[in-house]
């Protein structure tokens, strides 16, 4: 009987083989690593294979490592601490070596993540405007037309008629201080008392939380002069 003597595989020793072997093992290629982590293919390949030269700064690479680790659903602190044991805890570089190259912005770069964070910058902005422009209406002052008086206009009749309407929704009324009914068309009607000489008529209109709209008329009453006649 012949006995082949087979040689076992060999545990891998650093975090490179550790991490090319799990790959493997899950059968997943390195392009497939680089779609899911948004990795540059070469500094994931110089990862693998400990070419610490070819990566950029021990942070940059840290995250690399992380994200290699979540894809392969392996444990992070693992490999980090392998990484420390291999290059060390310091994040500043050897300066007996070259400085490494710097990561590239496009390494880290999450298309969907960034698109989702539009779409959220984006609705905030529409929601704070939408509530901007409401406050910015419930300040502004109701607008009235008012029909008659007109200003300075000289009566002889003492009961003033005054009339218009809000033709901006809904607000209270006042002239010279007393309420008027606004009716549901918005349009109001009413009679005010005059004193004989100059009147100053004010109209206020206000909505709640609103700024007032004020409108006045200067009105000149002048009583006809009353004739007496006696009988012969």
């Amino acid at each position: 009987m012949v006995f082949v003597m087979r040689k076992l595989d060999r545990v891998p020793a650093t975090l490179g083989a550790k991490l090319r072997a799990l790959r493997r093992g899950q059968a997943v290629s390195l392009g497939d690593i680089e779609r899911e982590t948004h990795v540059q293919r070469a500094y994931l390949d110089a990862l693998e294979h400990g070419d610490y030269a070819a990566l950029p700064e021990p942070i940059y690479t840290r995250n690399f490592i992380r994200a290699y680790a979540r894809a392969l659903n392996a444990d992070e602190k693992y490999f980090l601490e392998l990484y420390d044991e291999e290059c060390g805890r310091s994040d500043l570089l050897d300066p007996s070596r070259l400085p490494r190259q710097r990561v590239k912005r496009g390494s880290f770069f999450n298309l969907p993540r960034a698109v989702t964070v539009g779409f959220m910058g984006l609705f905030a902005a529409i929601v704070i405007g939408y509530f901007g422009w409401q406050w910015h209406n419930m300040l502004q002052a109701p607008v009235v037309v008012l029909d008659a008086p007109g200003d300075g206009l000289a009566t002889d009749t003492a009961l003033l008629p005054v009339t218009g309407k809000i033709t901006s929704g809904e607000a209270t009324l006042t002239i010279n201080g007393e309420p008027v009914v606004v009716n549901a068309d918005h349009s109001f009607a009413t009679e005010v008392d005059l004193q004989r000489g100059l009147n100053v008529i004010t109209l206020e209109a206000k909505r709640r939380y609103s700024h007032s709209a004020l409108i006045y008329r200067r009105i000149v009453f002048e009583p006809k002069s009353s004739t007496v006649s006696f009988a012969p």
